[in-house]
Order: structure tokens, then sequence, then C-alpha cells
């Protein structure tokens, strides 16, 4: 009888098998490799749509983007620049630790009061047979390839910056041949589409504030003659979180869950929406008490960036196919409203009415942790009758959804999505162990940690829109509030959401002062007030990140001639926490005080004690610490960036004549110059970064407010008995003499010889008019000195040696005028050629 089993399990096997590898690889049926395209293209006809894929690597999250709007590699596409299978939500980078297989699209409307959907990823289950029905397909080739908007590319967008890596695809849901959108038998119709497509258009960075997640826009455009009404948008996700060299291969033993709202950081703000859908391992897969490095501790996050106006209904469902049984949560019904059956059960929606129903029945289900807790005091069914079994991880099946909105007739909407990973959601290897019990999760789920999800959710959101930019110029910065200042007790305006309309700009530095410059002979005096700087809120963070101030001097304009002079930072230190996992120190905490350093650890501690080899063991966890930039934070001294009222308290009513905050204003004064030269100097600021984001600390440009100044007294002395004493240098001028070699003049050595020449006029008033004369009296070049009487240039200005023709100067004996309101003046240059 052995044998006979075994020629019975042969002959099973053999029948399902096609099956089997249909379920998976139908487009590799379907599709060959064309050279030089992609790995999979139609056998036949041109007329097909034309399947290929782009894949997103240049961050830490990789995935593969489909050409017909499915994320992840649903087709089995070959990475070719390594060889190995396109990764599906792989992170971080070369880890082939997957964190979810597909996601796709479900649009649904109402069409002549017909209800339709749809669908570029459904997975139908049919006994030993599992189909996918896709209805969204690309044109054939190559209208239907990917556009590659990248800037490597040498696509320049200069309206709307992008991202490092940007592609762009279009396909629509009006493709009809059967053998790619076959006979719905729930319908019992084929496909009727809504008429609708969609350009998708996928954006990843590098950049360590934004290299855990990949934004995802899709336009949807009507192109039919009738309108939807009442459309709702879902992403369908099939969820497996793994290290894909394990075995059994995939491991599905995963859980879903939803973050509807967190408080703002704000609590004038109350809540702010999440909508994030997540799913991950349901322990971390660690060994025994101890994380590993193929250990699966992070978790997928999908949420919407951008809504159509109206879309307030915010859907989760998930559901699984469980011992031949599709069960999902579901909310009780009512004699109005009743429980609505997908043909007899609780799970799967089929056909395009359960569908649509499912989007657009507002509902947040609980997470599977929480599947065998009766919740029916809350509204709910009953658990399923395997509910305990669901807890211990299961193959995810979810569809977030948002809606409704409407789409007229040969018009568009607009969603943006972002697909983020959560790093270190499972935060003890013993935690699910020990103490998870399904029937009170509670304290097991208060043990995940999903700070770094919503983290990342939030940059993408500032990224995509940035807080406080009136991107298209309309007066429009975007939401605010106003922040009571506990210190000032003053009002202060805060942007937390951006204008609507797309930036895709990162994160920046605190803005930098605005500087005041009087100077005397040989010595300048830079001076600045810091309110606003000190009290800026970090538009990505919000938080004040101010850590501290630098000072640059320059001779040009150039940047490679910019030298920093001077810096004053706030004293304090970063922590770094030893993490078992990575066996390593992290920094994830934004700087301490001093005086908060002791308050946890004691008044005598000092931080610098402990060293990365001569750490800190605490009752939670082993840290060293390090100083923030050089913890510069003396302002009492003269010779340094220094406090220009030292006793001056934070107070708003300690105004100067000017009304400037006394208690902010600095100086620093840089002796010993040249008067004869022109300098440029600046003041910057700089924050501490963001540790949890490995964002290194930002500073703004030295080059913002970079500003021309002559070591002279300025317009004090310009009178000399009643008269004007105005000078000019050098005079006789020799093209001999080497200026531009000796740096006096053309330092940035962008100019030609004869356009870089310069001669100065000294002790000018700030405003009057510099006429040039050959002996004959021809006028050779006319020009206006006019300068704020504060500035630093107010009484220097320079004459180029060119005509008022655009010529170069001759050699010769010339006359100088100037006219002024306090009267005029001639004098006599010589050039030397």
């Amino acid at each position: 009888m052995k044998w006979f089993k075994s020629f019975l399990i042969l002959a099973i096997l053999i029948i399902i098998l096609p099956s089997i590898l249909y379920a998976r690889n139908d487009a590799q049926l379907l599709f060959k490799a064309p050279q030089g395209k992609s790995n999979f293209r139609l056998k036949s006809t041109d007329d097909y749509p034309f399947i290929t894929f782009r894949i997103h690597k240049n961050g830490r999250l990789w995935n593969t983007i489909n050409n017909n709007g499915i994320s992840g590699n649903f087709f089995g596409f070959t990475d070719e620049d390594i060889g190995k299978f396109a990764p599906s939500y792989y992170f971080p980078r070369y880890s082939r630790i997957r964190h979810g297989l597909y996601t796709g699209l479900w649009i649904g409307g109402i069409v002549n009061n017909d209800t339709l959907v749809s669908t570029n990823l459904d997975v139908d289950y049919q006994g030993w047979w599992t189909k996918y029905n896709n209805e969204f397909w690309p044109d054939y080739y190559p209208q239907g390839d990917f556009v590659d908007l990248s800037p490597a590319s040498g696509y320049v967008d200069a309206i709307h910056p992008r991202s490092e890596v940007v592609y762009q695809a279009n396909f629509t849901d009006t493709f009809k041949y059967e053998s790619f959108v076959p006979y719905n038998n729930y319908d019992m119709r084929y496909h009727r589409p809504l008429n609708i497509k969609v350009t998708q258009t996928s954006y990843s960075w590098s950049y360590s504030y934004a290299d855990d997640f990949i934004i995802v826009d899709y336009k949807i455009k009507n192109i039919g003659k009738d309108d939807i009404k009442k459309a709702f948008f879902g992403l369908y996700h099939l969820g497996a979180v793994h290290f894909t060299g394990e075995i059994p291969y995939p491991r599905l033993d995963d859980i879903e869950g939803y973050i509807d709202s967190i408080p703002y950081k704000f609590k004038e703000l109350g809540k702010e929406p999440m909508n994030i859908a997540w799913v991950c391992d349901k322990d971390g897969n660690p060994r025994g008490d101890h994380w590993r490095l193929s250990s699966t501790v992070n978790g997928l996050g999908i949420a919407p960036i951008r809504l159509p106006e109206g879309a307030n209904t915010r859907n989760f469902n998930w559901w699984v196919n469980y011992k031949s049984i599709s069960w999902g949560p579901r909310k009780a019904g009512t004699i109005n409203n009743p429980v609505r059956l997908f043909y007899g059960e609780l799970g799967q929606p089929l056909g395009d009415r359960n569908k649509y129903y499912l989007m657009s029945h507002p509902e947040v289900d609980y997470s599977g942790y929480e599947a065998a807790v009766d919740h029916q005091s809350e509204g709910w069914l009953p658990p399923f009758k395997y509910a305990e079994d669901l807890t211990k991880g299961h193959y995810v099946h979810m569809v977030t959804s948002f809606g409704p909105f409407d789409i007229p007739a040969q018009s568009g909407q607009d969603i943006v999505i972002v697909y983020a990973i959560g790093e270190s959601i499972h935060t003890i290897p013993s935690a699910y162990r020990d103490i998870y019990d399904p029937y009170n999760p509670q304290p097991f789920l208060n043990y995940l940690n999903f700070d770094n999800l919503i983290d990342n959710v939030h940059w993408a959101k500032r990224i995509y829109d940035n807080p406080g930019v009136d991107t298209d110029g309309d007066g429009d910065s975007g939401k605010y509030f106003y922040y009571l200042d506990p210190q000032t007790a003053e009002s202060l305006k805060v942007y937390y959401a951006g204008d609507g309309v797309p930036d895709f700009k990162g994160a920046t530095p605190p803005p930098p002062p605005r500087i005041r410059v009087s100077t005397e002979n040989n010595k300048i005096i830079i001076r600045w007030n810091g309110r606003e700087v000190e009290e800026y809120f970090d538009t990505f963070t919000l938080i004040r990140d101010f850590e501290g101030y630098r000072v640059y001097l320059a001779r040009s304009e150039n940047e490679n001639d910019i030298s920093l002079i001077a810096s004053y930072d706030r004293k304090d230190y970063n922590r770094y926490r030893w993490d078992k996992k990575h066996r390593r120190y992290e920094l994830k905490e934004i700087p301490f005080t001093l005086d908060s350093l002791k308050k946890l650890y004691g008044a005598s501690f000092e931080p610098l004690k402990h060293t990365r080899v001569n750490p800190l063991y605490a009752s939670d966890g082993i840290y060293y610490f390090s100083k923030v930039d050089y913890n510069m934070s003396d302002l009492n001294n003269p010779e340094e960036i220094h406090k220009v009222y030292p006793d001056a308290k934070l107070d708003t009513s300690d105004v100067d004549a000017q009304g400037r905050m006394r208690y902010y204003e600095y100086e620093y004064v840089i002796d010993n110059l040249l008067p004869t030269v022109p300098y440029y100097v600046s003041v910057t600021a700089f924050d501490f970064g963001y540790p949890s984001k490995s964002l290194e600390p930002l500073e703004s440009s030295p080059t913002q407010n970079l500003t021309k100044v002559f070591a002279v007294d300025q317009g004090n002395k310009i009178l000399k008995n009643g008269a004007l004493n105005v000078y000019c240098y050098p005079n006789p001028y020799r093209t001999d003499a080497q200026y531009s070699e000796n740096g006096y003049e053309n330092r940035s050595t962008d100019l030609a010889p004869d356009r870089a020449r310069s001669i100065f006029f000294a002790n000018l008033p700030n405003r009057c008019t510099i006429s040039i004369y050959s002996l004959d009296g021809d006028l050779i070049k006319r020009f206006k000195h006019d300068e704020p009487a504060e500035s630093g240039t107010a009484s220097i200005a320079r004459f180029d040696l060119i005509t008022r023709n655009t010529q170069a100067i001759v050699s010769g004996l010339y006359y100088w005028v100037v006219e002024s309101q306090y009267g005029n003046q001639i004098g006599k240059l010589v050039i030397i050629k």
C-alpha cells in the first residue's frame, strides 16, 4: 500500500502543481524577457500591455514598483544588479528582510447607479487554486514603459523640486482581453471599468531623515463620459514580515493593526490624524532571550499624506482565510443597517459590490493581537471560533481605504500615500512568549513601540508639503496656531501643516540672524538679535532645536574664501545608549542640559567622565556621554561672541530703543584688519540635529547674510573744514603691481583680468555721484553711490576701470568729480598699463 500512497500523492501533485505555479507566476507564463527592457514581455501581439518594473533602492527601504500599480515584486522580477529576486519592502538595504509581499489598488465608485470597483490585486482562493485578478494594465511598449524623472536622468522640473529617484507610470482599467481581465464569477459579468487612468509617481531619498520611506502619488483621472460619484480609494496589502532565508518560507505569522490618531505635540491642537495601517511579525522572531541580525523587529506602515477634499471616511479592515473559513472583525448590525455577509462569510469581500461596501462602510478594525478579546460590548460581533490561533500570527490581508469623493468626467483627484518602516516595534525579545495573553493583550501591547513609524510618517508629510512655506505665492503658508511661550508669556506663531502644494524639500536649519555691521578704523563690529532664531520651532520636528552661532570672515564672496573665526554653542550633551540587538551605541534622544542630567543622576554628576570605554551603568541601560559641538558657552568674554547686555533678563518688556529684546543681543568684534580692502562677514545659526532620524546638525549657509564691509570709519569724518575729504586708492593704479596675485582684486578668480580691476573711492558721503573725465573733458564713466548710512560700505565705492562704452580704460591722467549734498570735490588719478 505504501507504493499506492506514494503514487496517489505524486498524481495529486501533478494535477495541482500547474495551478500552484499559475497562482504565483501567472505573469511569467504570459511574458518573456525583451532585450534591455524588462524581465518580461508578451510572447505575441504588440497590442497587449507591456509589464515592467523599477526598484527604489537609493534609501534603506528597497521596494519594487510595477507599471500596473502593484507595489512589491508581484511578477517575480529579478534585480539584475545583484542577480537576485527583486525586493518587496526589504529593510534595511541588503538585509533580505521582507516587510510585506504586495500592495494593490482598489478604486470604487457609483457610475449611473452601478457600483463598480477596479483592482490590480485581488486574491481569490478556490480550494487548491489561488487566482489573482488584475484589472489595471499599462499600455503596450513603449507607451506603457516607466518614465525616469530623477534628477540624475537629466529631467529638471523647475516648478516642483523632486526627490533623488522618481519613477512615473500610467495605467488604466479599460483593458478587456479575457486572458488578462477574466470573467467575474461573483458579479456574473465581465469586468466593467470605471474608465479611469492612474498616473503613479514614486519618490525615494538617500538622506538619513528620509531613507526609510517611499512616497507614491496616485493621480486618478476619469477618462470616461460619466461622472464617478462617491468614489473610494483603497490599498489592499498582503503582509509577510520575515527573513527571506528562513525555512519555512515565507513564515506567515504576522499581525496587523491601525493607528488612528495621536496627540499633537501641542495640546492646544488636540489629536493629529495619522491613519497608519501597520503590519509586523507577531514576536520579532528572537532567538531565546536575544535578538539576532535576522530578527524581524521592524514593521511596515501605510498612511495617506494627501486626500481629496471631503474624503473624511477612513477605514481599516483585515481578514484571514483559515481552515476553509474567511473571517474578519465586523461591527454588529442594526435593524436599519444589518450585517452584510460576503457570500455567507465575514472575511474577504468578493465582487465589486462587496468590495465597495467594505471600503465605504465606516469601520476601523481592532488589531490582530486583540482577535480573541470579546469586543461585543463595544458593538462588535463575537470573536472567531479560532481566534486564539489567529493571535499566534497569520497571513495578513488588510485594506485601508478613504473617501468619499467625486471624480467628474474628464477631471481627476490626487491621492498621495507613504510606505514607511517603523524600526524596533518589538522592544523585548521575550515579551510575546512571557507576557502576551490573547485574552488580555494590553500588557504586551504596552511594550510595542510605534514611535519611529509615527516619526517617519510625520517626516514624509512635512517633506511632501513643508509647513510655513507659501509654495505657490498665494499668501497661504499653511495651518498654524499661536503658542504661549511659558518663559516670555508671549504668543508665537507655529506652523504645523503646509499649504497643500507639494514641496518635496527636506529638513532645514534655523534661520540665520539679521546682522548689523558697524566699523571703525581697522575694526568691524557685528551685532545681531537672536530672538527670532532661538524661539524658532523646527517645522519638521516641532521642537526648538537651536544650538549656537558661528561667525565667518572672507575677502570675497567666493564660498571657498569664507573662513570660520568664532563659534558659540549651548552647554549640552548627547547621551548614547547601548543597543543589545545590534551590539552598538546609538544616539536617539535630543541633547540633555547639565541640569537635566543632574536631576537624573545626582547633583555631583559629571557626564564627560562616562566615555565609551567607561560607560554609565544605570538601572534603565548603559550610556556614555559627549559634548554637543564644543560647548563653547561663555558669553562674557569680549574677545569671543558675547552678550551686549549680560545682565538683561528674559523679559519682553526689557527692550532697546529699536524695540529689540536686550536679552538676545549679541556682538562679535574683529580687530587688526586692513582698512583699504573689502571684507565679507556672516553669522550663521545651527541646530543639534534630530538623533532619532540620524539627522546631523544643520547650519544655515554663510552666504545667506554675507555682508560686504570696509574696516574704516563710515560716514563720520567725510568733511574736513566743512568740505569733502574724498580720496582714492591705489593711485596711481599699475597693471604690473600684481594686485590679483596679492589678493587685492579678483579673489574669486571668476573674471577676466580687465574686468576685475578696482580703484576705491573712500570717505564718501553715503549718497553721491562719481564722474571720471579725461584731460580733454570727455566723460569716461559716471556712477551713483547710494548706501544706507549705517552699512559697512557707506563711505566706500569701487570703480572697475571700465568706460561707459564698456571698454577697458587706457593709460593716462584722469580727473574725478564727487557731487553730493555736502558739496563737490575734484581730484586726479593716474592709470599706468
